[in-house]
């Protein structure tokens, strides 16, 4: 047991933590070494304590999804890891507009929260289906699908950092960006969204289920193990606009767009590739390491940067 691993286990007896968990069977990538310390739990109360038991004493935590935007280093994680098992969901009034309100737990999955918002006859969020992971996941990193953004339908975020117990974040509070959330630097542990959301008609809910899952299936490659969509789509420049003015109207160029045109569907190192359906997307082809990953990405960057004059940004999270 390590030091780390006894003062857990000291300070908070009875609390069931793995120590020593693999990691890599938990993501949509299958690459990574093992947590330190591991605890799946719905406890608010004990979750709040734990971040501060943490803080206090400067070991690292972090809160594991859906495992599905992540990439765990091959040496694992050190210090606590949580996962979020609250996945309850209820409907809980309207606002001023008549939208109404739906309140749900940060570990429910993303796909499980949309076929019910849709069974429940409201519409919003049929495009965010095919985003795999928890909600919590897609919160803190503000979703999307093409420009649709899942923070354009929260009213409010609850989270908690201390032993003082939850508290609730406004839209407005939460600085939902492109890719982004207040959450990605302030520790707070996001336990429950509200969303104000439309009435709606089921088939035509479906509809745009249908519509959304078809075009997922045929861009993406959904099948091997990978982290999705490892880029952001990079800020348009004057150069990108005057060298590919089909863009010339966006705010952004996919990234894969630009992967592809510098030539790099199919690279490879190690174990993991680029992949020959979306170049924004590698693919592990076996026993990749996170190591290999990283090679890869920083080798797409260095060309994309060269031929284009763009550094892209990552969109998936290396656990630290």
């Amino acid at each position: 047991m390590t030091e780390t691993q006894q003062q857990f286990a000291t300070t908070f007896p009875g609390v069931n933590f793995e120590f020593d968990k693999p990691l890599a069977p938990m993501t949509y990538f299958k690459i990574g070494g093992n947590a330190e310390i591991f605890l799946e739990t719905a406890d608010e109360s004990l979750i709040g304590r734990l971040a501060e038991f943490a803080q206090q004493n400067q070991i690292p935590y972090r809160v594991f999804g859906g495992g599905s935007n992540v990439l765990v280093p091959d040496e694992g994680v050190p210090g606590l890891t949580l996962k979020i098992a609250l996945d309850d969901i209820k409907e809980v009034g309207t606002d001023n507009n008549g939208k109404r309100l739906v309140q749900a737990g940060a570990g429910i999955k993303t796909a499980l929260l949309v076929s019910q918002t849709v069974a429940l006859g409201l519409t919003g969020l049929e495009y965010f289906l095919g985003v795999p992971g928890t909600l919590g996941g897609a919160v803190y990193n503000n979703s999307h699908y093409l420009e649709d953004l899942i923070g354009e339908h929260i009213t409010r975020v609850q989270v908690v950092k201390d032993s003082q117990g939850p508290y609730w974040l406004a839209n407005e509070e939460c600085d939902f960006g492109y890719d982004h959330s207040r959450f990605h630097s302030t520790k707070e542990v996001i336990l429950r969204v509200e969303f104000a959301l439309a009435n709606g008609d089921r088939e035509t809910s479906q509809a745009l289920i249908r519509k959304a899952t078809e075009y997922r299936a045929q861009t993406q490659p959904l099948g091997p193990p990978s982290s999705g969509c490892i880029f952001r789509n990079t800020p348009n420049t004057p150069e990108l606009r005057k060298r590919f003015p089909q863009f010339a109207e966006r705010s952004h160029v996919p990234a894969g767009f630009l992967i592809d045109q510098a030539g790099l569907k199919g690279a490879s190192e190690g174990g993991v590739v680029v992949s020959d359906k979306h170049a924004a997307w590698i693919i592990n082809t076996g026993d990749a390491t996170a190591k290999e990953v990283i090679s890869l990405v920083n080798k797409v960057k260095q060309t994309v940067k060269e031929q284009f004059g763009v550094e892209l940004q990552e969109e998936i999270f290396l656990l630290k």
